[in-house]
């Protein structure tokens, strides 16, 4: 509220001095008035600078008080209160001879200026009265009048009697010289009389504790005590009639510096709020910047994990009937070799489907690889080793382009990560970097601990041109690039971001225009435990024949072909279409000696079916195959031996030989 100041508590600080200066004017009138009636040199200009001084101060106080937006009606009448007095002390300063011309007036006579004069004193109290009973009405009325309109109409009345009665003397004569008469007498009684109802009111309704009506309690027993001195006076020129004058002035700047030190508060307040805004306003800016960048990201995010997806699931179907082709191409081969054909068209043929079926794995293990999901051979990496190695390495390949700056903490963490890949990884971001510089340029290469993440950051920096905004936002998806044809794959990055989402980290790009790019990648903690099997890493060794297997699949053709090549191995084979009838088998007292399921297999997957005969046999060597699937790592950190289809037959008879109970 701009104008609280009308309804706000006054302090205990600001009581006590309202207090001891309303005593301070009551003894120093009574301390003066033995020589109140001392006359001193007559100066009728003092009443002009009086009148108009008063006038301005009164003038300004009116204004701010209407300042306020919608003002309540106490206030106004308080803003009358003050036109009223600022107009009055123009007719003051119109009606003093001498103030504005030499022994005259500008208007009325000597008569005139002593009734305005009390009319003025008296006339104040009355509209704070008006103020002070319209407050403390319990259900207050529309107003009929408006109090600026009774102000300027009291003026009037008041010139109209005053000039009207110009021939009636408001003086005596006495010893001194003219001197006041009855009629200032009780004109000032009853200013007296109106101020104190006007006070007790105050009293009675708590009005005087608020700030406003604390300080106008002020005003009325100076504006009272002045009247009433000036009047005990005597006469014109008199120590009490310059007293008045003195009190007056006093008395109407009380107001005036109470309003200008409310509206410095609101100043203050109003600038801090401005400050406070401009800073939240900014700050929302930022938020508002960070949301939007955040939600492109998620959008990209999402866009690379749809790609992703859809590779995947293109690689897994992929993978199937690679693993036919290659299962029948071995059938093939070793039927050729049987009949010692091998040199014929036939065994051309053969070599022929087996050559192109290793191209299409590689084909579907890149297509993984770009999305993120070709399943990763994490193990314990030390950087202080790797890295330096890789740069010593790959640093001829660079050649002038760029010179890598390598600096490694001596207490980097080992990290949980594929090394092959991070090579691959640390390959493109090197080759980008030294693409961005100017030849000859440098190359940053750090490692350094994030104790925050528990993660190890590897961060590629370059002093090149930087990458814009629009750009930025785009850089990890697959295909793009902004090399020219030729130049870029724009698999790169798209490499980078699935190898460390993959590897349970994260990777970010920071670049500013003409100032180069920083690529970070986070690496998980190693947490030394028990090693994941895997089928790479198995122990070479035969499958025994004789042995019974399982053979759990849902595809009927990689079923079929399996098993015929498992049956020419020597091993006989029982085989299931889902992990259900696997169960059946077991039900029906089957034991194997080994367990071969595809992990997908529908509601019950082939992780969850090893599980399970793991618990019911303990002995039976378990060795699950996919063409890709988010839970072949959780089947390697379980011990589970994990083929990646397409496999040939000496990989699935080695792993098979080499699966150890769990």
């Amino acid at each position: 509220m701009p104008f609280d100041v009308a309804n706000q508590q006054a302090t205990v600080a600001q009581r006590r001095t309202v207090g001891a200066l309303c005593v301070a004017v009551c003894v120093a009138a009574v301390a003066a008035l033995p020589v109140a009636s001392l006359k001193l040199p007559p100066l009728p200009h003092i009443a002009g600078i009086y009148g108009a001084s008063a006038a301005m101060i009164d003038f300004a106080t009116f204004w701010l008080l209407m300042s306020a937006h919608q003002p309540p009606r106490t206030l106004r009448i308080i803003a009358a209160a003050y036109l009223y007095a600022g107009l009055m002390a123009v007719l003051h300063v119109l009606s003093f001879p001498g103030a504005l011309m030499t022994e005259a007036s500008v208007i009325g006579n000597t008569n005139s200026v002593s009734w305005l004069f009390l009319s003025w004193r008296v006339g104040f109290p009355v509209f704070i009265l008006w103020a002070v009973w319209v407050q403390t009405r319990t259900a207050p009325r529309p107003p009929r009048v408006s109090p600026t309109v009774a102000a300027v109409a009291a003026v009037a009345v008041c010139l109209a009697a005053a000039l009207a009665a110009k021939d009636f003397s408001a003086f005596t004569s006495g010893p001194q010289g003219p001197r006041f008469g009855a009629f200032d007498v009780i004109a000032s009684y009853v200013g007296i009389a109106v101020a104190a109802v006007t006070l007790l009111l105050m009293l009675r309704h708590g009005l005087a504790w608020r700030r406003l009506y604390l300080w106008l309690m002020l005003v009325l027993v100076s504006e009272t005590l002045g009247c009433w001195f000036s009047t005990h006076g005597g006469g014109r020129y008199t120590v009490a009639w310059y007293g008045a004058r003195v009190e007056g002035l006093v008395s109407s700047a009380i107001v005036l510096v109470l309003l200008a030190t409310h509206f410095r508060e609101l100043q203050s307040r109003l600038g801090t709020a401005v400050v406070t805004l401009s800073e939240r306003t900014d700050a929302l800016q930022a938020e508002i910047q960070h949301r939007e960048r955040a939600e492109r990201l998620l959008a990209q995010s999402q866009k690379l994990d749809a790609v992703g997806q859809l590779a995947a699931g293109l690689a897994h179907d992929i993978n199937n009937f690679m693993q036919v082709v290659s299962m029948r191409a071995e059938l093939i081969r070793r039927r050729t070799k049987a009949d010692a054909v091998l040199g014929t068209p036939i065994g051309s043929d053969v070599d022929v489907i087996q050559r192109n079926v290793r191209k299409a794995e590689h084909l579907t293990r890149q297509l993984l690889l770009f999305a993120g999901r070709r399943p990763l051979q994490p193990q314990a990496v030390r950087l202080q080793q790797l890295v330096p190695e890789f740069v010593e390495a790959f640093q001829p390949v660079l050649g002038k382009r760029a010179a890598v700056q390598l600096a490694i903490d001596a207490d980097a963490w080992a990290v949980q990560a594929d090394p092959t890949e991070l090579e691959i990884a640390l390959t493109n971001l090197l080759t980008n970097a030294a693409d961005a510089s100017e030849p000859g340029g440098a190359v940053d290469l750090r490692v350094h601990n994030r104790a925050d993440a528990q993660r190890v950051a590897i961060e590629v920096q370059d002093r090149g041109s930087g990458i814009p905004a629009p750009v930025l936002e785009r850089v990890f998806e697959p295909f793009f690039t902004t090399k020219p044809a030729g130049k870029g794959t724009g698999l790169g990055l798209s490499q980078v971001y699935a190898f460390a989402r993959a590897s349970g980290g994260d990777v970010q790009i920071d670049s500013q225009v003409g100032q180069g790019t920083t690529v970070r990648i986070e690496l998980p903690h190693h947490v030394a435990d028990a090693a994941a099997g895997t089928a790479d890493g198995a122990a070479p060794g035969a499958a025994a024949a004789g042995k019974v297997v399982l053979l759990v699949d849902d595809n009927a053709d990689v079923l079929e072909s399996t098993s015929s090549l498992l049956l020419q191995a020597g091993l006989a084979v029982r085989t299931a279409g889902d992990a259900a009838a696997a169960l059946a088998l077991l039900d029906d007292g089957l034991a194997p000696d080994v367990l071969l399921s595809d992990i997908v297999l529908g509601e019950t997957d082939g992780v969850a079916l090893a599980q399970r005969v793991r618990a019911r046999l303990p002995a039976t060597r378990i060795v699950l195959a996919t063409g890709y699937s988010a839970a072949a790592a959780d089947a390697r950190s379980q011990g589970f031996t994990v083929l990646q289809k397409p496999y040939d037959a000496a990989r699935l008879l080695q792993a098979m030989g080499a699966a150890s109970p769990r």
